[in-house]
C-alpha cells in the first residue's frame, strides 16, 4: 500500500471513529477512560469502528433527509440549533421555527434508532460500548495510543 493511500485510511478510520463517538456519546457520558489496553482489545475496537462507519454515514444521510423534508437547509437547521442551544434570539418565523422543531424531533428518533443499532454493532463486534468510547477517549487525547491504533490498522491492512 502506498504512503498517501495509508495516510488517507488513517485519517479516514480517525474521522470515523469521532463520528461515531457523537452518536453514542449520550448513551455513555461521564464514563472514565482507561489507558491500559492489549492489541487484541484494539484490534477488536478497530473492527468494530470499521463495522460502525456505515452505520453513521446511513444515519447522517437519514438526518439531512429528514431536515430536508421540513423544508430547511443543513445550514440553516444547525444555525437555529445552535442559536437555541446557547439561549440567543434568531429572527425566525413562526413556520421556520415549526419546521425546525419537526425536523428536531425527527432527528433525535433517527439518532436514537442508529444509536442503538450501533452500540449492538459494538457489542457483536465483542467489545462493550463503554469500552468503545473509554478506547475512543483516550485515542482522541493520546498520541501514543494514535500511534499504535495506526499501526495495528496498518499491519491488518497488509496481511
Amino acid at each position: 500500500m502506498d504512503g498517501s493511500r495509508n495516510k488517507l485510511l488513517i485519517k479516514f478510520f480517525s474521522l470515523l471513529i469521532m463520528m461515531s463517538f457523537m452518536v453514542i456519546s449520550s448513551r455513555v457520558a461521564g464514563q472514565q477512560p482507561q489507558n491500559e489496553y492489549s492489541d487484541e482489545e484494539l484490534i477488536t475496537f478497530i473492527r468494530a469502528a470499521r463495522e460502525v462507519m456505515p452505520l453513521q454515514q446511513e444515519s447522517q444521510m437519514r438526518m439531512i433527509e429528514v431536515i430536508e423534508d421540513e423544508g430547511l437547509s443543513v445550514e440553516r437547521f444547525n444555525m437555529i440549533l445552535e442559536a437555541h442551544g446557547m439561549g440567543e434570539e434568531i429572527d425566525i418565523s413562526e413556520d421556520e421555527m415549526n419546521a425546525f422543531h419537526s425536523a428536531l424531533e425527527r432527528v433525535q428518533e433517527v439518532q436514537a434508532e442508529y444509536e442503538e443499532r450501533i452500540f449492538d454493532t459494538i457489542d457483536d463486534q465483542g467489545m462493550d460500548p463503554k469500552r468503545y468510547l473509554a478506547i475512543f477517549a483516550d485515542y482522541q487525547q493520546d498520541p501514543e495510543l494514535q500511534m499504535r491504533v495506526n499501526q495495528l490498522m496498518q499491519e491488518k491492512e497488509e496481511n
